[in-house]
């Protein structure tokens, strides 16, 4: 009886009280820092129970967890300094590496190019979701990321976050364990910034930014190889130099995705009726990360939204007399088709001087008599409704 003991106490502090929910299996490896491990052991539940849906958002948040964490290893392989740059992807707050490899801008389109790969399977798993009930109840307060892929000096990812925020959260004293259940409509905004961070890697690698790339991440990594290309003083680069022009046609693609996720997120929150650890809440629940939402920001966010998607897939136009602040041989009563623009670039985008002093391309106008306009009023709108001191932190949730 005395041998039973242990094993008696340690199945009582594994089994829930009555009533209370136990934690889903996906908690469990997030809280270890064991993706890989959570994604294999997820990957076979599915397997044996494919219809768990559930079961397939874990192994979507783990799997978007495992393309944070791939990013990390990387900027600590090459010694990322976060706290001296504000550049995306590249602020996480990654351990000093006191030896660190040599990066070169191809590497780091490497990197980033692995991440976006990560991101996708991510937004896949996810897409597969259609339970409307789904939900997943995680305490994210540990959940830790092994950025040196050591097994020591784990980040959590309150570091991560409050790294940046730019300061600590005062919602932990009322939530200490950061306790979130995530329900249908989080599917569809964690979705939407997998699109979201996509279409910023292929952007960015869409266009060619060797040149003064070793000045530009100095300070962010302290050892950086010399560049094949050297700027010439006497021949500068006109615009951005298109590298890979159906990168743009993807990034695109990702931001129409954005726009369409934000729709299906907010009919989901909003149709909500508990308040129970909201993350994204609707006007009448309870918000844990105190930034309470109301609806005049949610309309404002979705009507930003339509004209951007409009934009994006050609059915609105950038109107001709935003087009004039450019260039005023556009023609008169020509609009920009900017999916047009995205998905047949010229090899020298926003080249100014040219703009200036030929205008734009005949085949990226269309007449404004024949398409909606850009309703640049549903733009300001909407940052007027975010402007204040927590106007980034808003956004960034809306995504």
């Amino acid at each position: 009886m005395v041998r039973l003991l242990p094993l008696v106490i340690a199945w009582a502090a594994a089994t829930p009280a009555p009533g209370a929910e136990a934690p889903p299996p996906a908690e469990k490896y997030l809280h270890e820092g064991r993706l890989a491990d959570g994604e294999s052991a997820s990957l076979r539940a599915l397997d044996a129970a494919p219809a768990d849906d559930s079961a397939r958002f874990g192994l979507g948040v783990i799997q978007f967890a495992r393309a944070v964490e791939n990013l990390g290893r990387a900027l600590y392989e090459y010694g990322a300094e976060a706290k001296n740059t504000n550049v995306p992807f590249l602020r996480l707050p990654v351990p000093k590496n006191d030896k660190p490899s040599a990066i070169s801008y191809r590497s780091l389109g490497r990197v980033l190019d692995t991440f976006a790969t990560d991101l996708g399977r991510a937004e896949a798993t996810l897409a597969a979701i259609r339970d409307d009930k789904v939900g997943l109840r995680l305490r994210l307060a540990k959940v830790s990321f092994d950025f040196t892929g050591t097994g020591a000096d784990r980040t959590t990812l309150v570091q991560v976050l409050e790294r940046l925020n730019g300061g600590r959260f005062e919602f932990l004293k009322k939530n200490p364990e950061f306790e979130v259940r995530f329900d249908r409509g989080d599917v569809a905004w964690l979705r939407g910034y997998c699109h979201l961070l996509s279409a910023m890697v292929n952007g960015y690698r869409a266009v060619d930014e060797e040149i003064g790339f070793e000045d530009r991440v100095r300070g962010i990594f302290p050892k950086v190889e010399p560049g094949a290309k050297k700027f010439d003083e006497q021949d500068p680069v006109g615009g951005l130099k298109v590298v890979d022009a159906p990168r743009l046609r993807r990034a695109r693609l990702h931001l129409v995705a954005v726009c369409e996720l934000n729709r299906e997120t907010w009919k989901h929150v909003l149709a909500e009726t508990d308040d129970d650890h909201e993350w994204l809440p609707n006007p009448k629940q309870t918000d844990q990360l105190g930034l309470p939402i109301t609806k005049a920001q949610i309309d404002g966010w979705l009507a930003m939204m339509e004209q951007l998607e409009g934009l994006l897939k050609g059915e609105r136009l950038v109107p001709s007399f935003l087009l004039a602040f450019v260039s005023n041989n556009h023609g008169a009563g020509m609009g920009l088709n900017l999916k047009t623009l995205l998905d047949d670039p010229p090899p020298d985008l926003l080249n100014e001087k040219r703009i200036r002093e030929k205008g734009l391309e005949a085949k990226y106008l269309e007449p404004e008599k024949d398409k909606k306009a850009l309703d640049l009023n549903a733009i300001l709108n909407a940052a007027r409704l975010f402007d204040g001191p927590f106007g980034f932190a808003y956004a960034a949730r809306f995504n």
